[in-house]
């Protein structure tokens, strides 16, 4: 298993800084409309979250700003 394997984190130190570009937050409408267009009947995934649960959860206006967020802050911090 990968959890048993010794890891050499200098190569870390090779990676280039990369210049930073900022990300334009999301919005409102763009988020709501990209979620509309996803396919209802797709598989899950391993969180087993489908797209028709998300398009319910973020009918939710908190809902929906703090999942607005936290894809801000995924494209913030690069992930």
């Amino acid at each position: 298993m990968a959890q048993d394997r010794q890891v050499e984190a200098d190569i870390l130190d090779e990676i280039l800084d990369k210049c930073s570009t900022s990300w334009p937050s999301f919005l409102r409408e763009e988020f709501t409309s990209s979620i509309a267009k996803c396919n209802n009947s797709s598989t899950s995934g391993p969180d087993k979250l489908l797209w028709s649960h998300l398009k319910i959860i973020i009918k939710n206006d908190s809902c929906l700003d703090k999942i607005i967020s936290i894809a801000d802050v995924c494209f913030e911090l690069e992930f």
